[in-house]
Order: structure tokens, then C-alpha cells, then sequence
């Protein structure tokens, strides 16, 4: 199908580029074939006038885990530990398969309506997350979440087992809309002898290894009494980090770490929502940034965040790190933006693919609603999508070229059955009483 949009003004984030008032772009099937001032003389399949709104790339949730979504509010105002222990862990053991793909519908259709193309989940039931969204078409990068206890027979462990399931018969699905990774759920939970093994499971199958690193102060100094080294250093001994490594949050980091990782062409992403929510502390990412690490954005799950909204994560993040360095002139809308897109993108080795509205790019785009007061009067396209921009002024998301939502419309998810399906959780979860 051949889209015209017209007088729209549009955000590129290509660098050869300027920002262009009441320019026309033109998709043709899964990719966008122009952008400029006037539009090519040929026929269209649908023309949608633009003029006052803001055409942008689609935004890169690069950390969340989506069936937690059915958790949102269970448990709020209390210390991690408390969080996991007495609420989290106790509900998640009971969650079935149908819960699971409930739970991932929810948030695929919360993070739609925010703007959010694609996403890197990191769960349980991973084959059952990945039907789910297979159905939405969104884009994503999806691992099983693997832990262990004991520190052998690793390749008969049901988790590490359903990884390799899931990465033969959904990576690359739907001409790489859907793609896998494997992981490592954090240094605490798992053994030297599953790192060692995922490190050679994903260079075997080519793909990268998600993992929550430096999440917690705990976490830091226990790893170091019990090995008498840092968490990323003992990845590094054990060859993961000759991955792909997707690292979230790095906020308990020294600079010896920072090297490393950034010798090894990792990538960090940044929860600023659920760290703060939680009392973990933040990363600062000016020392990342410094040595040349990719850094993404997430907004965790939204158990934790209670938000699937990125553009709330890009005002944080920009806010924070401002704070952070004691420099208004740091961590720009334009640098924010650029780590929730093409951060993301990079962080799920898929750049290049997305991420610029550009001729020959897959059409991964949005549009803000510029009839909405919050986002008059717009002198700058940018840092009114960064700094004035919510996830409700979204309008209109497109994933390869086909419309997923329009204005409050759903074009892939039966949001009725949905809303029926969540009622039907919460009854359950009110009725076993377990927050």
C-alpha cells in the first residue's frame, strides 16, 4: 500500500538531514521511499493530512518484561527486596501460560498507544510471548529469563531449554519482525557454569545475551565477597561479553567495569523510572557515553515503572542526567531522543534497519497529535517531542508500513477480549489475595 503524508513537520534523526516544516514523506510497502518538500506526481492508496502534527521514528522500549503487566499496582512504596519477596515472586509462580499472553497483549497494546515500534522482553513462557506478539506485528527482541541454582547440568535445565526452543523457531520470524536473544537474569540468580554456557550458546546461535547488571549496591558487594570480583568482570572471564550483551541499568558500575564493557562493544540500558521508583539509585550515563557505549532506553516492566510510556522515560533521562552533571547544555532533546530510537535499535542489532525517516528505511514511524494544547506552540519539532510530549499524543503508529493504531483504533488487537481477559485476572488475583 502506497501512503502519502502531507504538510507534515518531521523529525528525521538523519544526520544528512534537517528538519523539514510541512514536508511530505511517501511509504510504499514496508518502506519509506521519500522524504521532502513536495511529493513525487503519483498515485496514492491513501493521502493523510499532517499539517500541525509531527512525524517522528517510532521509539525503542529496549527493556520490559510485558506478562508483568498484569501486576501493575499489586505492590508500590516499598524496598526492592520487599517488592520481589513478598509480592512479586509468589504471584509470578502462579501465573499460567494463558496469564502470560494476557499480560504480554496488555502491555504490546499500552506500548502502541505510546509510540513504541518495537521492544527487547526478557520472561518466562518466551514461546508464549512470542505468539502473542507476533499477532500485534509490532517488532521485538525476545529471551527467555534464565536462572539457576545449582552449578551443573545446565543444558537439561527446562529454562535453558525452552531458549533454545524458542531462538530455533522464532528468530527471524516474520522476516525479522520477531528476533531472540538468550540470558542471563542477573549474576545473584545463576552459577559460572550457566554464564559459560550462554556465552557459547549465543556465539553458537548468533544472538545477543540480556542480563540486569549492577542493578543494586547488594548485588556489587555480594558478588565480590563470594568471587573477589566484579559482576561484569566475571562476565567477561566467562566469555559472554564476546556477545552481543544487552546490560540493564549498570547504575553500581566503577570505571575498571566501564572499560570493559566498553572494549567489548556492550550496550547499556537505562530504567530511570523503576530504579528511582525502587530506591536503587540511577546510572549516570555521561561516563558511558564518554567511552563510546550505546546506550538505550527502557522502561523496565510495568510492575515496577506502573508506565509503558517512553516519552515519560526520555524526560526523565534528560531531566536526570542535566542533574546529574550540573550542565543544562547536557543530555539534549536531540541526544535523548536519539537513545530511546536509534540506542534501541543498536542495542537489538538492528541497526540500520529503522530508526531515521529516510528513503530505503523501514516505515517505523508516528505521529503526534498537534491539535493537542500541550504540544502549542511547537518552535522545535525535537525538544517538543522530548520535553513536552506524552504517550497520549500519539496518534497514529505504522510498523513496516501498516497502521497498528490510529486514533484510539487497534488494528491488530481485539481490545475488547482484552479488557474482559484483565478483568478476569485481577478478580483472581483479588480473590487469592495476594497484595
Amino acid at each position: 500500500m502506497r501512503y502519502l503524508f502531507r504538510d507534515a513537520d518531521i523529525i528525521t534523526l538523519d544526520e544528512n538531514s534537517a528538519v523539514p516544516r510541512s514536508s511530505s514523506l511517501v511509504v510504499n510497502g514496508p518502506r519509506i521511499v521519500y522524504v521532502g518538500n513536495e511529493p513525487p506526481p503519483i498515485p496514492f492508496d491513501r493521502v493523510i493530512d499532517c499539517a500541525g502534527k509531527i512525524i517522528m521514528p517510532g521509539l525503542v522500549n529496549a527493556h520490559t518484561h510485558t506478562p508483568m503487566a498484569l501486576l501493575r499496582g499489586m505492590s508500590d512504596d516499598c524496598s526492592l527486596e520487599d517488592w520481589l519477596s513478598r509480592v512479586i515472586w509468589p504471584v509470578e509462580s502462579a501465573l499460567t501460560k494463558g496469564d502470560i499472553a494476557c499480560g504480554t497483549l496488555l502491555a504490546a497494546a499500552e506500548m502502541l498507544a505510546y509510540g513504541t515500534v518495537s521492544f527487547s522482553d526478557m520472561y518466562r513462557h518466551s514461546d508464549t510471548v512470542a505468539e502473542t506478539v507476533a499477532t500485534t506485528k509490532m517488532k521485538a527482541n525476545i529471551c527467555e529469563s534464565i536462572t539457576n541454582g545449582e552449578d551443573s547440568g545446565i543444558g537439561r535445565l527446562e529454562r535453558v531449554r525452552e531458549s533454545i526452543r524458542m531462538i530455533d523457531r522464532w528468530n527471524g520470524w516474520g522476516d525479522g519482525l520477531i528476533r531472540c536473544d538468550t540470558s542471563i537474569q542477573s549474576i545473584f540468580q545463576t552459577t559460572p557454569a550457566l554464564w559459560e554456557f550462554i556465552a557459547a550458546l549465543a556465539g553458537e546461535k548468533g544472538v545477543g545475551v540480556h542480563i540486569h547488571l549492577g542493578e543494586t549496591k547488594d548485588e556489587r558487594e555480594n558478588c565480590e565477597k563470594r568471587y573477589g570480583k566484579t559482576p561484569t568482570r566475571l562476565l567477561y572471564d566467562a566469555g559472554v561479553l564476546k556477545n552481543r550483551v544487552v546490560a540493564v541499568h549498570g547504575t553500581y558500575l566503577d570505571g575498571a567495569d566501564i572499560e570493559i564493557l566498553a572494549g567489548c562493544g556492550a550496550h547499556i540500558v537505562h530504567d530511570p523510572a523503576s530504579n528511582l521508583k525502587t530506591c536503587c539509585a540511577t546510572a549516570r550515563l555521561k561516563p558511558f557515553l564518554d567511552k563510546g557505549i550505546n546506550v538505550a532506553l527502557g522502561t523496565d516492566g510495568v510492575c515496577s515503572n506502573n508506565s509503558g510510556d517512553l516519552f515519560a522515560t526520555m524526560r526523565q533521562t534528560a531531566l536526570l542526567q542535566k542533574a546529574f552533571e550540573n550542565d543544562p547544555a547536557w543530555m539534549t532533546a536531540n541526544q535523548t531522543l536519539r537513545l530511546a530510537v536509534a540506542g534501541g535499535w543498536a542495542s537489538q542489532g538492528r541497526a540500520g534497519e529503522s530508526g531515521v525517516i529516510a528513503a530505503g528505511k523501514d516505515a517505523d514511524l508516528i505521529i503526534l497529535n498537534g491539535e493537542h494544547p500541550g504540544l502549542w506552540p511547537n518552535y522545535d519539532p525535537v525538544t517538543t517531542a522530548v520535553y513536552a510530549a506524552q504517550g497520549g499524543h500519539v496518534e497514529t503508529v505504522m510498523v513496516r508500513g501498516e497502521i497498528l493504531y490510529n486514533k484510539g483504533e487497534y488494528l491488530t488487537i481485539d481490545m475488547e477480549k482484552l479488557r474482559h481477559d484483565v478483568s478476569q485476572f485481577a478478580r483472581k488475583a483479588r480473590s487469592r489475595v495476594w497484595y
